[in-house]
């Protein structure tokens, strides 16, 4: 395992232990580059153009950027869930996988024009600044009590629909949305929120009607990809035609694979799963469904087989959740392992749990596996993201104190 140099300045991160002396800074200095090996917990300092580095000491690839232990407690938490998931127990799971939206609107204000008065400049100024409920008050008294020429009502009328969006207000914000389209049926930004919020409800020819006029922004080509998979799943049984699915992916555009991005197969697999739970337990035909599924999804991140394992366990569909959850928890147990810190004197302790859990994985005894890794999640030191210190073993390291990189690091750190 190589680690290269950062490709931008970092700040400067000071580790130092809270009882013992132990202190090293990471970062760039001048002409060298320091860094920190996380097994032996040495410092070190390289010139700025060396990429990858082992520690002289131990052989251990040395941390040129952010500190990796800071992700332990993270990743041990990923572990845990995934191991009460594959005994039934989907909560802690659920915390972890994000509630990606599904419609997306343009929610920013619009500018305020030289022309509008000051009564309506500051309402736009309120709603910039978080105010929705005071700008939506204030919005409506304006559109009530006064007349503007079309282009001001248009923008104010528009701003209503965004403070009574921000605020819950769907019905409101719609209504909103199509007072500003009766004064321009091209406004895209109307046509994108109106149709969002249409596909929201299910009034699928409604939402087709305004998506269809809402433009060629990466938004509108997701509402439309994404209301084209709501109404089959809504409307049909099993997977959608695989044309469908396909015309969708390329009105959508190339997929992400970042953990809080919908994707075409993320939403099919989130819909059929939700679809399966609302029209009743048929465990073996939505297993047959919901396996076929999986195989539309765009990538293999821990975010993409979290979201199938979680749906398998809310389904009470255990055998397929035993399935998913043995490979995945192999994968987390195997990358917590290759982190330098548990290779360690300071890691011992995580490598022996993670050593016994493996067992028990490949076992397939979730339960066993549990029981050495939960226990971690309530060491002090993990929690506040530190670790023990390998010169007292009495104090932990961590971060103390982040300096912004040097002036001259905008050269050097490249």
């Amino acid at each position: 395992m190589n680690v290269r140099a950062p490709s931008r300045p970092i700040a400067r991160r000071l580790l130092a232990c809270d009882h013992c002396d132990a202190r090293a800074w990471i970062g760039f200095t001048g002409d060298r580059h320091d860094v920190w090996c996380e097994r032996c917990q040495r410092p070190a300092s390289l010139p700025t153009d060396v990429e990858s580095a082992r520690c002289a000491q131990c052989g251990e690839p040395l941390t040129l950027g952010d500190p990796r232990f800071e992700e332990i407690y993270g990743q041990i938490q990923n572990l845990v869930a995934v191991l009460e998931a594959g005994r039934g127990d989907p909560a802690r799971l659920a915390t972890l996988v994000p509630e990606r939206p599904r419609f997306l609107s343009d929610l920013d204000p619009p500018e305020s024009s030289a022309t509008d008065d000051d009564v309506s400049r500051a309402s736009l100024e309120l709603l910039r600044a978080g105010a929705f409920v005071e700008a939506r008050q204030r919005l409506e008294a304006i559109l009530e009590s006064r007349s503007q020429g079309d282009g001001a009502r248009a923008r104010l009328w528009q701003a209503l629909a965004v403070a009574r969006q921000r605020v819950g207000d769907l019905s409101g914000a719609e209504a909103a949305f199509t007072r500003v389209l009766e004064i321009d049926p091209s406004h895209e930004i109307a046509r994108l929120g109106r149709g969002a919020l249409r596909a929201r409800r299910a009034d699928f020819e409604g939402a087709r009607a305004d998506l269809e006029g809402a433009g060629s922004r990466i938004e509108a080509r997701w509402n439309r990809a994404a209301l084209s998979v709501l109404e089959a799943v809504s409307l049909g049984t099993g997977v959608p035609d695989p044309a469908r699915l396909e015309a969708a992916r390329r009105e959508a555009g190339p997929p992400s694979s970042y953990w809080s991005d919908h994707t075409v197969g993320r939403l099919l697999f989130t819909l059929l799963v939700e679809r399966a739970a609302a029209r009743g337990p048929d465990a073996c035909g939505d297993a047959r469904v919901l396996r076929a599924a999986e195989g539309e999804l765009e990538f293999d991140t821990f975010d993409d087989r979290a979201l199938v394992l979680l749906g398998y366990a809310r389904l009470a569909i255990t055998d397929e959740a035993q399935r998913v959850a043995g490979p995945l928890a192999e994968r987390l147990t195997r990358t917590l392992a290759e982190e330098p810190f548990a290779h360690g004197e300071p890691g011992r302790f995580l490598a022996e749990a993670l050593d016994l859990a493996a067992g028990d994985v490949a076992a397939r005894d979730f339960a066993g596996a549990h029981a050495r890794i939960a226990p971690l999640l309530e060491r002090a030191d993990l929690k506040h993201y530190r670790v023990p210190c390998a010169r007292c073993g009495v104090g932990t390291i961590g971060i103390e104190q982040v300096e912004d990189p040097p002036d001259d690091a905008a050269t050097s750190g490249t």
